[in-house]
Order: structure tokens, then sequence, then C-alpha cells
């Protein structure tokens, strides 16, 4: 078989491959808008069903604790809030309770045994 024909032949089947890999693409394409705007009318047939929630009673806020700062208690109410919703509530902050002396030093062991930058 001369040079020039496989060349040709091989041409051809790599022009086929790609027309079938861009016609598997496009129907890919296609079934995932269907899939996408189907499951987005399902979802907005089922809102308009659905009977509005019932707003949450808003609660007393309680004092801040001595020494924080109520503008930073309100910042990490906002980034709550924006974050989770506000079916969420902030419990507590504050300083965590003081870990014994041997959980400190088994943390500070554990983080020390893993210190890439030590030379060995």
């Amino acid at each position: 078989m001369p040079v020039e024909s496989l060349v040709t032949v091989a041409i051809g089947k790599s022009l086929f491959s790609f027309g079938l890999m861009a016609v598997i693409a496009m129907l890919s394409a296609v079934f995932i808008h269907a899939l996408v705007a189907g499951l987005g009318a399902v979802k907005r047939r089922a809102e308009r069903r659905a009977a509005p929630l019932p707003v949450p009673a808003v609660a007393t806020p309680k004092p801040c604790v001595a020494g924080i700062d109520p503008a930073v208690v309100a910042a990490i109410a906002a980034a709550v809030h924006a974050t989770l919703g506000a079916r969420h509530r902030i419990v507590y902050i504050g300083d965590t309770a003081q870990p014994s002396s041997w959980t400190a030093e088994t943390r500070a062991r554990q983080h020390g045994s893993h210190d890439p930058h030590r030379e060995h």
C-alpha cells in the first residue's frame, strides 16, 4: 500500500473520530440541559404547591459575655446568618475551657511529629 493512501486513511479515521466525539459531546450536553430544565420545573411546581413556612419567633438576645466586643458578636452572627441561613443560631461565643497539661503535651508532640521542615 502506498504511503499516500495510508496517510489518507489515517486522516479519514481521525476526522471520523473527531466528528463522532463531537456528536457524542453535543448529545450529552443536550441531555444534561434537558435534565436540569426538567428538575428545575419539578422544583418550581413543588414550591408553588407547598404552603408558606411560618416565620420563626425571634429569640430575645442574651447579653454578651464580658470581654467580647458587641461588634464582634454582631459580625459573627451576620456571617452565620449569611452562610447557614435563619434556621441556625449561635449558642455560645467565648473562650474554651483550658485543656489539662497532658492533652496539651500530647497535642504538641503530635504536631511536632509532622514537621516537614525538620532535618532528620
